[in-house]
């Protein structure tokens, strides 16, 4: 049996700091932002008895958590502006749990699974777990009495990417959900950390949203669909009441076919300098789809110019794949950090490119 968890929107708590940029910023400009900045800052945030509160006294943190809407309940918001492939923060997890779990039979693994995290939340001191308990229950009714932890982890936890064991959160729980996300978040194995990044520039005073899901390019019909059966909310974002206005349906299906007719082909190996051409405009085109779109940030390109440099390698066309490389280079970069283990080994192939010219 295996249970899939992703990230709920709402609720907070914080036992991770708010990390430094991975591309260092101007410390005077952040520092004359600050009168701007202290304007914002709701007293009442301060007075919360959470782990959260000493990250948010004054000049320690870029973002601070504040009431959003009634239907999302806290968010995060930023103190000072930020670039894109900003690190905004960096959190480890208060709890971890497998992700799957041997058992005979799916009530079997349910309950191993219910188990662990029950012993999980058992370990926690007091003042954690009413923290872990202030985040969103999505398939519980939301009162006190109702919510368990359970309910919290499935809700807000994340997967791991290559990990056996799924995460919670508690910062990066209270941002809130959008499908045009100004951030992105990544897990660092060496670190065992999830950091967060500005997918583009964000100003002071914007909220910080990521991306609950769905993991294609889905027209507003379906991703709404899917973010109300997954957690219980109608998704009513920038994208979402755009719709398909300035054609931002078609958009993000043209964009589903290209990456699908994309993956597909590079996958299969069979390239030729003749098809070469014609499989490099898809990803020009749906590349520009995706800015058009407000979907150009790293963490989504990262893969389209990794199949582009496929695309040239594969045809011999040398120039063509450092270009492409350099591309994935700055997304991995603006997106993993400029230290992670992706952005250094294409470094170390860029370096072999120019050592054999």
């Amino acid at each position: 049996f295996f249970l899939f968890i992703m990230m709920a929107n709402d609720p907070f708590a914080c036992f991770g700091g708010d990390g430094s940029s991975s591309s260092s910023d101007d410390d005077d400009a952040r520092t004359n932002n600050m009168e701007k900045a202290d304007r914002l800052r709701d007293k009442s945030n301060f007075e919360q008895p959470s782990a959260v509160t000493d990250l948010l006294h004054k000049h320690e943190s870029s973002f601070e958590m504040f009431d959003a809407t009634l239907a999302s309940g806290k968010g995060l918001r930023a103190v000072v502006a930020y670039k894109q492939g900003d690190e905004i923060m960096r959190e480890t997890a208060i709890m971890r749990i497998p992700n799957s779990q041997p058992a005979a039979s799916r009530e079997a693994a349910e309950q191993l699974h219910k188990n662990a995290i029950q012993r999980a939340y058992n370990s926690l001191h007091h003042e954690s777990q009413k923290s872990v308990m202030a985040l969103a229950s999505c398939n519980e009714d939301g009162t006190d009495v109702a919510r368990t932890p359970q309910g919290v982890y499935d809700t807000n936890s994340f997967r791991l990417e290559n990990d056996p064991k799924g995460g919670l959160f508690l910062t990066i729980a209270r941002i809130n959900h959008s499908c045009r996300p100004n951030v992105t978040h990544f897990w660092s194995p060496r670190l065992q950390q999830k950091l967060i990044f500005a997918a583009r520039d964000i100003d002071i005073g914007e909220e910080l949203l990521t991306i609950y899901g769905p993991g294609q390019c889905m027209a507003t019909k379906g991703r709404r669909e899917y973010l109300n059966e997954r957690f219980s909310f109608e998704c009513n974002c920038e994208m979402c009441r755009e719709g398909d206005a300035n054609g931002g349906d078609e958009r993000m299906l043209k964009i589903q076919a290209l990456q699908e007719d994309i993956a597909m082909q590079s996958s299969s190996g069979l390239v030729s300098t003749t098809d070469a051409e014609g499989q490099l405009a898809s990803v020009t085109t749906c590349l520009a789809l995706m800015k058009e779109q407000g979907l150009g940030g790293g963490a989504f390109t990262k893969s389209l110019f990794h199949h582009g440099y496929d695309i040239c390698l594969a045809a011999g066309d040398y120039d063509g794949a450092i270009s492409y490389l350099n591309s994935e280079l700055t997304a991995v970069m603006d997106s993993e950090g400029v230290h992670s283990t992706k952005a250094i080994e294409i470094e170390e192939a860029l370096k072999n490119f120019h050592d054999t010219e």
